[in-house]
């Protein structure tokens, strides 16, 4: 109980902290230059990537559990190693920040209704344990208020940002680390549930984002690197948020370790994209190099 009300909400609070303090007034500005392409990113994570999930219950008729976990995983924001990945694939970087940042204080009150309503749909059996307001109110405490604190932070003190900005990333993934940690020690009873079926479906839905959210953007007519970074912002989601709304608010462990899966798992079929990509960035190099000479 410990960990899931008080560790797992500070770990996540911290990471959105340290999220902010790489971002300013600046990192939003694609949202103004490039409106066509933060819209298509906001439709890919709030419309596409639940539709992807519909499909697959309905067509695989899976579990409740692996449904309403896969419902859930849907519902949380793109992550931050999202920028990572954008970043190594030669993508639209600053479209990748201003995404995150932007999907991320929508959260706490998009989160929860889809959640709600879509586990409602499924007629799975768990309700969250709080109202809509506090629940909205929890989130916006842990993520935004956060996330709002590290760009002050980036803004008055820019200097030490700077000079701690290699440990401060360090500080994030080791308390993910340990937040991860901590989780499977105290829920190690529900592991054996959450392999087989459930590590096949994570995977299958991270592919299956990464691919559809790339013809997405292609269909609209977005440009390369754009596509990819709209790629990885619809596959790479903040599983810790929805690890967080699984134990903290829905007290389900089962869901939880479903999205944990899912932090985990979504990086291989993200590594073959990004490699991909790269595969395709060099042959293209290649041709226009010989197209020079």
């Amino acid at each position: 109980m410990l960990a899931n009300q008080i560790l797992l909400p500070l770990c996540l609070a911290l990471i959105m902290l340290v999220m902010g303090t790489g971002l300013s007034l600046q990192s939003f500005l694609p949202v103004l230059h490039k409106p066509k392409a933060v819209l298509i990113g906001i439709v890919a994570q709030l419309v596409l990537l639940p539709m992807i999930v519909w499909v697959l219950i309905l067509a695989l008729h899976l579990p409740p559990v692996i449904a309403a976990a896969l419902v859930l995983i849907a519902c949380a924001p793109g992550g931050a190693t999202s920028n990572l990945f954008s970043k190594l694939a030669d993508g639209d970087l600053p479209l990748s920040i201003a995404l995150t940042a932007v999907i991320s204080l929508l959260s706490p009150l998009w989160m929860p209704w889809a959640a709600q309503t879509q586990l409602g749909w499924l007629g799975y059996d768990v309700a969250f344990k709080l109202s809509y307001a506090q629940v909205v109110l929890q989130l916006l405490l842990v993520t935004a208020l956060p996330l709002v604190l590290g760009m002050g932070l980036r803004k008055l003190y820019p200097s030490w940002v700077q000079a701690y900005e290699h440990r401060l990333k360090q500080l994030s993934v080791g308390l993910l680390m340990l937040m991860i940690l901590v989780l499977i020690v105290v829920n190690a009873h529900v592991l054996p549930s959450v392999f087989g079926l459930s590590a096949l479906m994570v995977v299958l839905l991270a592919t299956l984002a990464l691919a559809l959210g790339y013809g997405l953007a292609r269909l609209v007519g977005l440009s390369q690197a754009q596509s990819r970074t709209l790629s990885f912002e619809t596959g790479v989601q903040n599983a810790g948020m929805a690890i967080m709304i699984a134990f903290s608010f829905l007290q389900a462990p089962e869901l939880g370790m479903v999205a944990l899966l899912y932090g985990i798992l979504m990086n291989i079929p993200a590594f073959i994209a990004l490699w991909v990509f790269k595969r395709g960035s060099l042959s293209l190099k290649n041709k226009q190099q010989r197209s020079c000479s």
